[in-house]
């Protein structure tokens, strides 16, 4: 009677010990912008980058300035002032200076607005690394709760198997009781290192890693301005790749994705750039890792548009 008392207790502590993790649900959006943006068209990059430059602007600011003058939508606005600057050199008057001010107003207007759409578009990328990071905080630390009870129960049961042997009196019953605790204590100690652990269904409809990813001529979810400059080779340091393909090979070169072709890679790339899914905690760290790589590549974009209006105020 003792010894089915002392397994009936060692077998619900088991069962206590290994219920299946649960699942929680995460709020997604908050970080998405609260309106949808419009860009004003005549401000956008323009394909046709070389057929856009004429001999004056050449002449008077270096190719770099102009390349991220069409970045930002400038170009035309750019010529513009230079033939007011003329006509005010030719015929001084307080009418050509007010023109040739209005024109540079609205110049460091459009420059202004692009610099504070980079620091947006870096802020929700900070926002979302955050969410995963503080998502994959709790997860890790209901993992670590779990291991924590199974470790605690595995030694429990150990001990408990250990006494059962001592108080049955029987040999046989000693044998079937130290067998039976020992098998459990091990099958505990396994799971400590097998569990599937806690997972959160977290979602992001609006994906910014996946037209980095895709690699992709025109993006839907960037601004104009700010994919231009990510996915120019003109922009990056080497001038070979891009800034969006240089992330990228990061994402595959430290580990977040180094086999994506591999199973386990495309399930993880499905994950990552669809709309979202059950993560466990190291998916999400590697999420929250690729949110802020790619959030201190667009806030060094702000490089850019800094050298842009040093040339400009130098007139």
């Amino acid at each position: 009677m003792l010894k089915r008392y002392l397994l009936a207790g060692l077998l619900a502590l088991a069962g206590c010990a290994t219920r299946p993790p649960s699942r929680v649900a995460v709020a997604a959006g908050y970080c998405d912008p609260p309106l949808p943006y419009r860009y004003n068209p005549s401000f956008a990059p323009r394909a046709d980058f070389e057929a856009a430059l004429t001999p004056a602007l050449l002449a008077r600011y270096p190719r770099r300035t102009l390349l991220t003058a069409n970045a930002v939508g400038i170009l035309p606005a750019l010529q513009t002032l230079l033939g007011l600057q003329a006509a005010a050199r030719q015929q001084p008057s307080p009418a050509t200076e007010l023109a040739v001010l209005r024109q540079r107003q609205l110049l460091a207007a459009q420059i202004a607005l692009v610099s504070s759409t980079v620091a947006s578009l870096a802020a929700e990328l900070d926002c979302e690394g955050e969410r995963a990071d503080q998502v994959a905080g709790y997860l890790k630390n209901q993992d670590d709760r779990r291991t924590q009870r199974l470790n605690v129960l595995s030694i429990t049961v150990g001990a408990a198997s250990g006494i059962g042997t001592t108080v049955i009196g029987n040999q046989g019953g000693q044998y079937a009781f130290g067998i039976g605790g020992g098998l459990l204590a091990a099958g505990l100690g396994l799971l400590t290192l097998r569990q599937n652990g806690h997972t959160a269904e977290f979602t992001h409809r609006r994906n910014l890693l996946a037209d980095v990813w895709a690699e992709k001529p025109a993006s839907e979810v960037f601004p104009p301005s700010v994919w231009y400059l990510l996915t120019n080779p003109a922009f990056s340091n080497s001038g070979q790749t891009s800034i969006a393909h240089n992330t990228r090979q990061r994402w595959q070169h430290y580990g977040q994705l180094a086999k994506p072709n591999s199973k386990e890679g495309k399930e993880l790339s499905a994950l990552l750039f669809g709309p979202g899914g059950q993560y466990s905690a190291d998916q999400l760290t590697v999420r929250a890792s690729m949110l802020n790589e790619l959030q201190s590549a667009v806030r060094l974009l702000n490089q850019e548009l800094q050298g842009l209006l040093l040339v400009l105020n130098e007139e």
